[in-house]
C-alpha cells in the first residue's frame, strides 16, 4: 500500500474534524444551528478554507448521516454470521438499537435530515451486503431460506423487511426522545419483542 503524504493525512484530518464539529454543533443547536461561519469558528478555520473540502452546509451534513449509516452497518456486521438464522436476526435487531444510544446525535440526524425525507421507493435503498437495509434483508432470506421464517400472501421477503425495521427503528427512536428517561428496564422490553417478532415470523 502506498503510504499517505503528509498533506494528504493532514487533509484527511481536517475534513474528519469539520464532520465531528459539524455533529457537535446540531447535537447542542439543532441542524438549523449549523452554518459555514459557525463551523469555521469551531475549528478556528476560515470559512472560505471549508469549501476546499465541502461544498455547501447541505453536503456536511449529509456527509455525517453517511457517516452514521456506515457506522450503523458495521454495528450490525458485527453479529456473527454463523448463527442461527433466527438468532442472528435477533442480534442485528440489538445492535440497531445499541447503535441509537451509542450514537444519538448520528441517529436522529439520520433519519431527520432533508436527505432521508421524502418517499424512496423500496429499490431506491441500499441493499448491498453493507448497508443496514441489505443487511437486514440478507438476514430475513436466510431464515426463509432456512425454512425458519415463512412467507405467506401479502408477506415476503420486503414485508418482513418492512415489519423489522419498523420493530426497532421504533423501539430505538423512543429510546433516545421520549423515553430516554423513563426508569423501566426497557432492555427487558427490547428483548421481548424481538422475541415475540421472531414467532410471528416462525409461525406457519
Amino acid at each position: 500500500m502506498k503510504k499517505q503524504s503528509p498533506r494528504t493525512r493532514r487533509h484527511i484530518r481536517t475534513r474528519q474534524a469539520i464532520l465531528d464539529a459539524a455533529l457537535s454543533i446540531v447535537h447542542e443547536d439543532g441542524p438549523d444551528g449549523l452554518s459555514m461561519r459557525t463551523l469555521a469558528d469551531r475549528i478556528d478555520y476560515s470559512p472560505a478554507g471549508l469549501y476546499e473540502y465541502f461544498g455547501s452546509k447541505e453536503e456536511i451534513i449529509a456527509e455525517v448521516c453517511d457517516e452514521g449509516h456506515r457506522r450503523l452497518a458495521a454495528y450490525m456486521l458485527e453479529v456473527e454470521s454463523s448463527l442461527s438464522s433466527t438468532d442472528y436476526l435477533y442480534g442485528i435487531g440489538l445492535a440497531y438499537i445499541r447503535f441509537a444510544l451509542e450514537n444519538p446525535d448520528h441517529f436522529l440526524l439520520m433519519f431527520s435530515s432533508p436527505q432521508m425525507a421524502g418517499d424512496a421507493p423500496e429499490d431506491a435503498l441500499p441493499q448491498d451486503s453493507e448497508s443496514s437495509y441489505g443487511i437486514l434483508l440478507h438476514g430475513i432470506e436466510r431464515g426463509i431460506d432456512a425454512g425458519a421464517f415463512h412467507v405467506r400472501p401479502g408477506f415476503g421477503l420486503s414485508e418482513m423487511g418492512y415489519a423489522a425495521w419498523t420493530l426497532v427503528h421504533g423501539m430505538a427512536m423512543l429510546r433516545v426522545t421520549a423515553l430516554r428517561d423513563v426508569p423501566l428496564d426497557l432492555d427487558a422490553a427490547d428483548h421481548q419483542a424481538l422475541l415475540n417478532f421472531m414467532r410471528g415470523l416462525q409461525a406457519a
